[in-house]
Formats: C-alpha cells, sequence, structure tokens
C-alpha cells in the first residue's frame, strides 16, 4: 500500500497487493471503506446484508471486483429471500444497490470490496436455504 501526498496533505493510496484473509485498507471513519479479499478454493464467506444505521448517505453500497480467480456470489432480496446466483471472473465487478449476498471463492481468488461509511457494526449473517 502506497500512500499518495500533495502539499502534505493525502491525496489517495494506491494498493499494490493483497495480502491473505478478509482485510480492511481504509480507517473506520473514512466514507469509502475499502477492504481486500484474498482466500483459497473451498473457502466460503457467510451471506451477509446491512441494517440501516444513520450514515451520510441514505443506503449501503457494495461494489465487488475480482481482481484474480472466479467467484459465485448467492444473491439475496430486501426481503432476505435468496434468489439468483452470478459468477465473476476476473475484471469483472459487482455494484449491491439493495438486498444482501454469499461469496463462495471457486478458485483462489483476489477481490476488492468497496462500500459507503463510515464504518458502523450492521452486518446480520442471513440463514441460507439454497
Amino acid at each position: 500500500m502506497e500512500e499518495i501526498y500533495y502539499k502534505k496533505k493525502l491525496m489517495g493510496i494506491k494498493i499494490r497487493g493483497v495480502p491473505k484473509g478478509s482485510i480492511p485498507r481504509t480507517p473506520k471513519d473514512w466514507a469509502l471503506q475499502l477492504v481486500t479479499l484474498k482466500h483459497p478454493k473451498g473457502t466460503r464467506l457467510a451471506a451477509h446484508y446491512h441494517q440501516p444505521k444513520k450514515r451520510q448517505t441514505a443506503r449501503l453500497q457494495e461494489f465487488l471486483f475480482v481482481k484474480r480467480g472466479k467467484v459465485r456470489l448467492d444473491l439475496y432480496g430486501p426481503d432476505i429471500e435468496y434468489f439468483k446466483k452470478i459468477y465473476l471472473t476476473a475484471g469483472q465487478g459487482y455494484l449491491t444497490v439493495d438486498g444482501g449476498f454469499g461469496i463462495q471463492f471457486l478458485l483462489n481468488s483476489e477481490l476488492f470490496e468497496l462500500k459507503n461509511g463510515p464504518f458502523v457494526e450492521d452486518k446480520v449473517t442471513i440463514d441460507e436455504k439454497k
């Protein structure tokens, strides 16, 4: 990770690599939260959605970008009902406007997950009944 400054003011962060695990890459109080994900084949992260909390925006949105590998997203509606699976490969992304999702790593994969902040504890795990 490289911090880029202009006249002693932080302008941005360049991400050069993805460490193992699910790692928050930005401070909890920033408006946009960046988390990198790097897991081996067979890893499964629990499906979840975010409860409404006071934020600078009206709704939480997330963007997943696959840098390397292949994943399956299990999509859930705002009523928490599973409705579809989609596959993402390197160079593809998915923007969540509503609802929730679960991630299945089908190959060793590296992803970027971006969402608006500031960070609040609001994750609710979805009982998966596919």
